[in-house]
């Protein structure tokens, strides 16, 4: 029974590890350009939302 619970915690590590990997390959590969489209549109709602919050006091 011991050496069941080594494989499936030998296991879990094996995944946590690799979804670790993948998340800072990710991070590494990331499109620029759709990072910075994303912050202009994220500014623009922002912008848009506060403008909307002074009309409604």
């Amino acid at each position: 029974m011991d050496m069941g619970l080594e494989i499936i915690y030998g296991i879990a590590a094996l995944v946590l590890l690799t979804a670790l990997i993948f998340a800072v390959m990710q991070h590494h590969f990331r499109n620029r350009r759709s990072v910075q489209t994303g912050d202009e549109i994220v500014g623009e709602r922002y912008e848009r939302n506060e403008d909307m919050t002074q009309c409604f006091p």
